[in-house]
Formats: C-alpha cells, structure tokens, sequence
C-alpha cells in the first residue's frame, strides 16, 4: 500500500513539472512564421488580429494561435502552416478547402457553408453551419458524418 502511494505521489509529481514547462506567449503578427503571416494577409486581410500567441509544451513543436476581430481562430504549426480554423459560423475561405471537400460539401448539403476545418494527419475533419461534422480522408474522399 504504502508503495502504491509513493508511486501516485511521484507520478503526480512528474506530472505536474511537465505541465509547469509548458509555455504560452502573447506575442505580434510579426513575430509569426512568414508562412502564416501570409496566410492571414492573403485570406484575412479585412479581419483585424486581435490576438497572437505562441504555445510551446513540453515534448511537441511551437504551435501558434490566432484570434481575429470577427472571433475567428486560426492555429498554425511550427512552420506556420494552418492546422485550424474555426470561423465561429464565418464560412472559411473557400480557397483554402480541399477542391474534393467543396464538392462534397455543395454536392451534399447545399445550404451549407464550411464554419471549421482541421486538417489532421490521417485528413480533415469540417464543421457546417447546420452544425454537421464530416470527416474526409487526406485526399478530400469522404469517410463519414462524424457524431
């Protein structure tokens, strides 16, 4: 008993020095990867940033957060790549979606813009204004309604 206590112990411990490590910045729009920085010129350039940060945990890349005037999220990775974005029931910039997915999209539910949209290792994952999430495979195919 008493080892299983010092076991919890340590692992609360260890634990809680990882969580300490971690690091979140405000930081400027030109402090972002150029990559990004771009990114928002060219898709956002009528949405004031409101907000930059730069998150950097223990054991994982920078990764970099980006709130707009209009509510709008954007999360980019280390090289400033988009990973996220959440429009807050702003349609995404049709530009930045997957021709496949579009198709899909305007095929199927014809009343719906693209409100998120994360772009995952294995593919993507989209939210419509219904509130539908939809996942697609890294080529745009469609896999499923998401639940």
């Amino acid at each position: 008993m008493k080892k299983q206590i010092q076991t919890w112990m340590l692992i609360a411990f260890l634990g809680t020095a990882f969580a300490a490590t971690a690091q979140e910045k405000v930081i400027t729009v030109n402090q972002l990867p150029k990559t990004a920085q771009s990114f928002i010129s060219s898709h956002y350039a009528k949405s004031p940033v409101s907000l930059v940060k730069s998150e950097k945990e223990t054991l994982s890349p920078m990764e970099y957060k980006v709130v707009l005037q209009d509510g709008t999220e954007i999360e980019f990775d280390e090289q400033g790549n988009w990973t996220e974005i959440d429009g807050k029931r702003n349609a995404v910039p049709a530009a930045i979606v997957p021709a496949a997915i579009k198709a899909h999209v305007n095929k199927s539910f014809p009343n719906n813009e693209i409100v998120e949209i994360k772009k995952k290792k294995k593919g993507y994952e989209v939210e419509l204004t219904s509130g539908i999430d939809l996942k697609f495979d890294a080529k745009g195919k469609f896999l499923k309604i998401d639940d």
